[in-house]
């Protein structure tokens, strides 16, 4: 393989993915919805696009060698489409229970249709899937959930990516269906118990009924059959827990990782922050262009006031989106060169960091430079208000 593509690369699975091929020495084709906010490795190649663009989808498996597909949708709607401009050696990340229909049969079949030399990884419950009760564990003691002795063989996102290398990088895992799945079983009363010792603190459950955990489901945009199955699949696996497999460990050589130990990988983003963890750690992000791990440090509803331009009125813009949104379209015509920080300077609850940023206007080729002052106020571990104040020297011509 000299070229991969690797679809939902900035996500958990979809990152270790990344890092192992650029490992192995393969060049690594992104297909991203906002490339400014990948803050994936500068050697990456960014294709800005949807996976539901089948044009989008064509312009990123333009003469790649195979690709990692991650459908992430609770149908296969537009799956075909899709699916049928990828490269023909496709990995897929499906789901330990895909032979009985749903999404993940559904996108399988579609991989079969369309001839591709397919490899399907079919994963277990997601480790990762526990950060769901991150706000709940972070901000209180009591997380709901239904069927508490539901029975999971929870798998670890860096042994899916591992998996997915491996297969990726070898010919002969070409036809193959891999069940993937954690080292143990846990009940998901015992995951809770689990990430509570991570992160020291005493975790009460509640359990949901049925019907409350189908409507959540639907609140967050699932499909009302995915809804209805995924509460009947949870009912059953209190008598009849997921399987554990050993394929893991088969094909990479080494143990399984557990979730104990992601849970303490993980312990942060079930505690509270203090600001100067807050501060350094998005500094950190900032100053090495992982701008989504900045932004993951601040509040849904965080509040930026700044000036609409330098010297001029002040403007409040609330919400990550919008003022991602914001910031694109102030930056339209400028390229930055180089970007340097100073901080961060902490103030009890507040912090402060003075940027520096090396510009040039991309229509009159002018280069200059800005520099503002950041003033951060966090709560509860989040960055909930950023006040910011320019100064542009005046232009030496």
């Amino acid at each position: 393989m000299t070229t991969v593509l690797v679809t939902g690369a900035t996500g958990r699975v979809g990152r270790h993915v990344v890092a192992g091929l650029r490992a192995a020495g393969v060049t690594v084709r992104a297909l991203v919805r906002t490339p400014d906010l990948a803050g994936l490795p500068s050697d990456v190649e960014l294709v800005q696009g949807d996976i539901y663009d089948p044009e989008a989808v064509r312009r990123a498996a333009a003469d790649v060698d195979a690709a990692f597909l991650l459908w992430p949708a609770f149908s296969a709607d537009g799956a075909a489409a899709a699916v049928a401009e990828l490269p023909r050696r496709v990995v897929y990340l499906s789901s330990l229970n895909a032979s009985s229909g749903g999404v993940w049969g559904d996108v399988e079949e579609l991989l079969r249709q369309a001839g591709k030399d397919w490899t399907f990884l079919r994963a277990g419950g997601f480790a990762v899937n526990a950060q769901s009760w991150a706000e709940d564990i972070r901000t209180g003691d009591v997380v709901r959930l239904p069927y508490p002795q539901a029975g999971r063989s929870l798998i670890h996102e860096r042994d899916i990516a591992a998996v997915a290398v491996l297969t990726l990088l070898n010919d002969r895992h070409g036809g193959q269906t891999y069940d993937l799945t954690g080292p143990e079983v846990l009940t998901q009363a015992e995951q809770v118990e689990t990430i509570a010792r991570a992160v020291g603190k005493e975790i009460r459950i509640e359990e949901l009924s049925a019907d409350q955990a189908r409507q959540a489901m639907l609140d967050q945009g699932a499909d009302p059959a995915l809804a209805d199955s995924a509460v009947t699949y949870w009912a059953g696996l209190v008598d009849s827990p997921e399987p554990v497999t050993i394929t893991v460990s088969e094909l990479t050589g080494r143990p399984a990782l557990t979730f104990a130990g992601w849970a303490r990988e993980h312990a942060d983003e079930f505690r509270v922050l203090s600001t100067a963890e807050v501060a350094n750690r998005y500094v950190d992000a900032l100053s090495t262009g992982r701008l989504d791990e900045a932004l993951a440090l601040s509040a849904p509803e965080v509040v930026r006031v700044a000036p609409l331009e330098t010297g001029g009125e002040e403007v409040e813009v609330k919400g990550v989106d919008a003022i991602l949104e914001n910031a694109r379209r102030l930056s339209t015509d400028i390229e930055y060169l180089a970007v340097h920080l100073v901080g961060p300077l902490l103030l009890d609850d507040r912090f402060a960091i003075r940027f520096a940023f090396d510009q040039r206007n991309v229509r009159t080729g002018e280069q200059s430079r800005t520099t503002k002052l950041s003033l951060c106020t966090v709560e509860s571990g989040r960055i909930v208000r950023e006040e910011v104040f320019y100064f542009s020297p005046p232009s030496e011509s």
